[in-house]
């Protein structure tokens, strides 16, 4: 004889829990969603190149893929816009090969007097990053270097906050 009672009810979920469980997990995911570091942005860049008579208009496209390429790692922010200008690049270029010539060490005037000064740029970078960062608001400085292959490619030479 089966001893099992069919008639058993079970007693439904109260509301209250089934709202506090639905509550967690959408706390849980919305933290989860911003806490997890995202690549780095530059869907909306701004970009602002002079007119150069040192570069040619693909030389200053490969520059800026050249910045997002040293900046990827950088999780979490957008590059908000990226700046050069042929005269303030000029200036700035000048100052680091004299800096370099005093014995002061700058990266870029040490480059520039092996290399020569017409591959040199200065770039300006502006970022903006969910934590603040040092790097943000910053400046870089690359020169467009021959590689082994023949090719010419923006190698950083570097970096500094402006």
């Amino acid at each position: 004889m089966d001893t099992t009672a069919a008639d058993e009810t079970v007693e439904p979920t109260p509301p209250w829990k089934i709202i506090t469980v639905m509550t967690v997990i959408s706390a849980l995911t919305v933290a989860a969603y911003w806490l997890w570091p995202k690549p780095l942005d530059t869907s909306h860049t701004q970009l602002e190149i002079s007119a150069s008579s040192k570069f040619t208009r693909a030389q200053l496209d490969d520059l800026v893929q050249a910045v997002y390429r040293e900046n990827v790692s950088m999780k979490s922010c957008s590059v908000d816009k990226v700046k050069y200008d042929e005269k303030q690049s000029e200036e700035i270029i000048d100052m680091e090969i004299a800096d370099y010539d005093e014995g002061h060490g700058s990266a870029l005037g040490r480059a520039a007097r092996q290399h020569g000064r017409d591959g040199a740029a200065v770039v300006f970078v502006d970022m903006t990053c969910r934590e603040h960062v040092d790097d943000e608001d910053h400046m870089e400085e690359f020169m467009l270097l021959p590689q082994a292959d023949g090719t010419q490619a923006w190698e950083l030479q570097d970096r500094g906050n402006g």
